[in-house]
């Protein structure tokens, strides 16, 4: 295993993000976890740290756990060979299935927040939730509003303070 700089991985996350997403994943305090599909987020910089912002719509299941969690994590594959994973995950509900069979992926144990990643992955970010912040529709453009939330499905933005950024192909 090797830490990493979340700015010097950004190009790849940002990468798997628009071609398939990566795995976010959240554990609420009563230890329930779930991991779905995300192709949207930011890498960014925030109080002079590393932040990554997930996006997770009220619909979710995710969005349920995230509301009694203090931290998450984003697991990111480095090829294609989890694409059907990802899908899995991104199409069915935690509270109904079980998506780590279906999907064939592995949850562990996160090294410095409590929570989970998934351990096919090569690259992982664990956060801190630092802020979150409901999106204001008022506040939005009328286009976006209208293309992406017309069905009044709003998404919530959680920052989150990088607390770990790893490889595990790689040895340090």
């Amino acid at each position: 295993m090797k830490a990493v700089k979340l700015y010097e991985i950004a190009p790849d996350v940002l990468s798997r993000m628009a071609n398939g997403g990566v795995f976010l994943t959240v554990k609420d305090k009563k230890g329930r976890f779930n991991t779905m599909n995300i192709g949207w987020g930011s890498v960014s910089c925030y109080w002079n740290e590393p932040v990554f912002i997930a996006p997770v719509r009220h619909d979710r299941y995710t969005y349920e756990l995230l509301q009694d969690a203090d931290s998450f994590t984003v697991s990111v594959p480095l090829d294609d060979g989890l694409r059907e994973a990802l899908k899995i995950v991104g199409t069915r509900h935690g509270n109904e299935v079980d998506k780590y069979a279906l999907a064939h992926i592995t949850p562990l144990d996160a090294l410095s927040v409590d929570g989970k990643v998934v351990g096919e992955c090569a690259l992982h970010i664990e956060c801190r939730i630092g802020l979150t912040m409901p999106m204001e529709p008022s506040a939005m453009a009328e286009a976006v509003r209208e293309r992406w939330y017309a069905d009044g499905d709003f998404h919530t933005l959680y920052f989150g303070e990088v607390a770990a950024c790893y490889r595990t192909d790689i040895d340090d």
